[in-house]
């Protein structure tokens, strides 16, 4: 949803070219449910209730401020914003109470939270993350339904301690390694002992097996190469830090609007690769943006509370 937005976006500016055109009609065919998001974008935009609420967003003073020294094209995409912010929120609204309801820990965005099992493994949850635990004689599971988790796991050989997301299956006796849900795929990363990972079809030749200091991501296609990361900036936000290392601004925004009430877009392609380079505080997010476009080529624009585009 949040990238059929993004394509509704700029295709309401006057700039939009025909070879932008060929590149939404691309991603609309990648998957079934891109060109369905996108349909449900264009549905509720026809909505009057929600246009005359768009409306009355876009009216006040600081966007007004806005509109008058901008472009047409960019006044037409503000209007648009400001409304698919809303409908947005509200198609999204009926998922996040779904999960909730699944789940038997969670964090709301921007939180973080520590829970101690029954068997006194730990558990960290990381911003807008939910788990659901499912403890038996002989095996110990926790589902990873959403977001990011770090695991310290207490030893019990007779009872596997397992973490399941995206049919991606990581296993340990004792350990402490981090599991992300990244939509697209599974990232694990170990910091200390070892684990098995597995894509959850059975294919036991194609475990891998994960040291300290070890990271992978598993998606549809199985598991992709195994690399060294610096554990203690994989884990910083366990410090309440994130830390970036020559990563392209379109991964920060990803990593960012996790912590973000709201929506966070790139206007402009050309910036999605723009390297970045720092640690940042996430006791105030909003205030990582300002300094991002205090120190890099980039125009930030705010255009409600909850709707930043970077341009």
């Amino acid at each position: 949803m949040k990238e059929a937005t993004a394509w509704f976006m700029r295709q309401a500016a006057d700039d939009f070219s025909d070879t932008d055109r060929r590149r939404l009609d691309v991603w609309r065919a990648q998957r079934p449910e891109h060109a369905r998001a996108y349909r449900q974008v264009q549905a509720l935009w026809d909505v009057p209730e929600l246009q005359q609420a768009a409306a009355r967003s876009v009216a006040s003073d600081r966007i007004e401020g806005l509109r008058r020294q901008a472009h047409h094209s960019w006044r037409r995409a503000s209007m648009a914003a400001a409304a698919v912010l809303l409908l947005v929120g509200m198609a999204l609204w009926s998922d996040a109470v779904l999960m909730r309801l699944k789940s038997d820990y969670s964090t709301g965005i921007g939180e973080q939270r520590v829970v101690t099992l029954s068997d006194r493994s730990v558990v960290t949850l990381n911003t807008d993350t939910s788990i659901a635990v499912r403890y038996e004689p002989d095996r110990r599971q926790v589902d990873l339904l959403q977001g990011e988790a770090s695991f310290a796991v207490q030893s019990d050989p007779e009872r596997p301690f397992t973490v399941a997301s995206r049919g991606v299956a990581t296993t340990a006796v004792g350990t402490q390694f981090l599991v992300k849900d990244r939509t697209t795929d599974v990232q694990v990363t170990v910091l200390s002992g070892s684990v098995l990972v597995a894509d959850g079809k059975g294919r036991l030749d194609q475990s891998v097996r994960l040291a300290a200091g070890d990271q992978v991501a598993v998606g549809p296609q199985g598991a992709g190469a195994v690399v060294r990361v610096d554990t203690a900036a994989v884990a910083a936000w366990m410090q309440g830090r994130l830390v970036f290392v020559r990563t392209p601004l379109a991964d920060v925004v990803q990593d960012l609007a996790r912590y973000h009430r709201g929506y966070i877009v790139i206007w402009n392609p050309a910036l999605q690769s723009l390297p970045i380079t720092g640690i940042y505080n996430l006791s105030d997010p909003s205030h990582i943006f300002t300094t991002l476009a205090d120190t890099l080529p980039i125009r930030m624009v705010r255009l409600t509370d909850h709707l930043i585009v970077i341009r």
